[in-house]
């Protein structure tokens, strides 16, 4: 049986865990911050959860990521994977990596709907060892950090569309518009799907002057209302990078019109 420790009861690691324990695993977690009353066993402490464990699942706020590794690294059994979930910069991950025993790392995230993503030296034994507990999980690279970097990507999407979402209601508040803003913006998104996301690059791609005369309306409108926008300085300056020639990857060239 497969002897996991979960140190650092974050609510999607102990939902992994639980579903680790569910597969057959052997599950112990560790947190000085949750209550012992969790649906797994509990241990005494970071040492006890860890000693013999065949593979350690850690998640810790990033400015503990390293501490936490350099505390476990002494106590990590032989050619046991060490797989940290913390969020934090591909240079942190591999700071930790160059802490833990070698070839003991592995740098992960567990992405919704996707499952659990690892990178990193032990990135495959990690993978492998979960497939085999029927969870989905998935071998990026053997680099310590490139799940890092793809987590910041994630969080760099997440972050611009809730600011431009914000934005946006901001802005409809100051002309008496909220409740429109807030239906449009549920119909626009009740329509996406991946091809929109093609259909916007592309747009942006070929249409930036008009995007920018489109834009100047809004700040004309905004001015008079007196709402200052935190989003339409950088949509004008990603214009501006657009009409100097930066190119956008994946954008498709205009279609020829027969």
């Amino acid at each position: 049986m497969t002897r996991i420790a979960v140190i650092g009861l974050s609510d999607s690691l102990l939902e992994l865990a639980v579903s680790l324990k569910g597969a057959g695993a052997d599950v112990a977690g560790f947190d000085s911050h949750v209550s012992r009353y969790v649906p797994i066993p509990f241990s005494s402490s970071i040492e006890d959860a860890v000693e013999g464990a065949d593979i350690v699942l850690v998640h810790s706020a990033p400015h503990l990521a390293h501490s936490t590794a350099e505390k476990i690294a002494p106590v990590l059994k032989a050619g046991a994977i060490y797989a940290d979930f913390s969020a934090g910069t591909p240079d942190l991950k591999q700071r930790i990596e160059q802490t833990v025993p070698e070839g003991a790392c592995a740098d992960a995230a567990l992405v919704a709907e996707v499952g659990v993503e690892a990178s990193g030296a032990a990135a495959l034994r990690l993978v492998s060892e979960l497939t085999v507990l029927s969870l989905p999980a998935f071998f990026i690279s053997d680099k310590a950090g490139d799940v890092a970097t793809r987590q910041l990507l994630r969080n760099l999407l997440a972050k611009s569309l809730t600011g431009a979402l914000t934005d946006t209601l901001w802005a409809a508040e100051s002309v008496g518009m909220q409740d429109f803003a807030w239906q449009e913006i549920q119909r626009q998104f009740e329509g996406m799907t991946a091809a929109t996301a093609q259909e916007l690059i592309n747009d942006a791609a070929h249409n930036f002057k008009r995007h920018q005369i489109e834009m100047q309306d809004v700040v004309e409108i905004l001015a008079q209302s007196g709402y200052e926008s935190t989003m339409i300085a950088p949509i004008q300056f990603t214009h501006g990078r657009i009409m100097h020639g930066k190119k956008i990857p994946h954008a498709q060239p205009p279609t020829k019109k027969s």
